[in-house]
């Protein structure tokens, strides 16, 4: 069977029994909607919908391989871009750990070249050092790439929550279904922020921009009355010890502060205000795992690796090029290389989507 279409088979049952899952957007009949068709892996967009039930019944009918809705709101979100009539959009932040400086990656991420055959470890050159040629990546996903990318998100909610002074309610956080996670701000302060206060925004949490000159003892004046910044580096440094002595050093010291507190998003993501974003409770075509509403108090517990595990109930005979050893629910899995299993129908897809394994049957 083709992967394409074993693939498809399985997200059309789960969506048969589990429709009822997708969350839809606030104001669905504002918002455009895209979806990725399996044939071909074409986007179609300008898609608008009325009712959650008509969305859900789309999602059914035709089986997308993924699913996504604007983070924007329009008068006529059907209507081609210049003539949907912007309303505002929500303000998100996506954290994903492909942007993270992890050790991990050279454990289980490598690239090569499509022309020489060049490989390596870890995050992939942009062309191939020996001949210049096309690079192939192929990535994977750890516990440490998941729990780093949420140790982000924690971050980022006191930020939002202790600096701008959103309430609980206004924030939303979903699991991508892949490598990292969706805040979304959903507040009509936010909503009518254009692209260069979402820049503003960008660059306080990622602390880009920050005056330095601020921490001069000399200054006593200003940190007496310091901004919200710089006491956070105070309170980093305090934490560690005693502040170090000398102007120079005391920099060094706060820019290793910076990086620490500073939250790690895609910056054009935030800055986009017309970006289309995963639909809660549909499956991402790159692991089959669902994409997933975490309840705030509930971030600490959430385990991707288990709760975002979405088809189940199965078991498959493929054939895997090779995998690093993972987990999915209580069980462990691999390492593989070449070689023909039978596992359950999570690992199995997982395996598949991720282009390390095709199916036997």
């Amino acid at each position: 069977m083709e992967v394409e279409d074993f693939i498809r088979r399985w997200f059309a049952l789960y969506y048969k029994t589990n429709i009822g899952g997708v969350i839809p957007p606030e104001a669905l009949n504002r918002r455009e909607f895209g979806f990725i068709i399996f044939k071909g892996k074409t986007m179609v967009r300008h898609k608008g919908f009325r009712e959650p039930d008509e969305l859900k019944k789309f999602i059914s009918d035709t089986v997308p391989a993924d699913a996504y809705h604007s983070s924007a709101y329009y008068e006529m979100p059907e209507a081609d871009m210049n003539e949907k009539g912007w309303l505002g959009s929500d303000l998100v932040f996506d954290i994903d750990a492909d942007h993270l400086s992890l050790p991990c990656k050279l454990k289980h991420d490598k690239w090569i070249c499509m022309s020489c055959g060049k490989s390596g470890s870890g995050n992939a050159p942009d062309g191939c050092p020996r001949c210049g040629g096309k690079i192939r990546e192929e990535s994977w996903i750890c516990e440490e790439c998941l729990s780093t990318a949420k140790g982000e998100v924690i971050k980022l909610l006191d930020f939002l929550m202790d600096d701008f002074g959103f309430s609980r309610d206004e924030l939303q956080v979903n699991f991508t279904g892949h490598r990292g996670y969706h805040v979304h701000v959903i507040s009509d302060e936010a909503k009518l922020l254009g692209r260069e206060e979402r820049k503003e925004v960008v660059d306080y949490v990622t602390g880009t921009g920050i005056d330095l000159s601020l921490l001069d003892p000399r200054r006593k004046d200003v940190l007496s009355n310091a901004p919200n910044w710089i006491r956070k580096i105070l309170g980093k440094l305090g934490s560690k010890g005693p502040i170090p002595d000398g102007y120079k050093r005391l920099i060094k010291a706060a820019q290793q502060a910076i990086s620490e507190i500073s939250v790690k998003i895609d910056t054009v993501v935030t800055t986009d205000i017309h970006r289309l974003i995963r639909i809660g409770g549909t499956l991402n075509s790159k692991t089959g795992m669902k994409v997933v509403r975490i309840p705030l108090k509930g971030i600490d517990a959430f385990d991707p690796f288990r709760d975002a595990v979405a088809i189940k109930d199965g078991e498959a005979k493929i054939y895997v090029e090779e995998a690093p050893k993972f987990r999915l629910m209580d069980q462990e899995f691999g390492p593989y290389n070449k070689m023909e299993v039978e596992l359950p129908i999570e690992a199995a897809v997982l395996l598949i989507c991720k282009g390390r394994a095709y199916p036997l049957v």
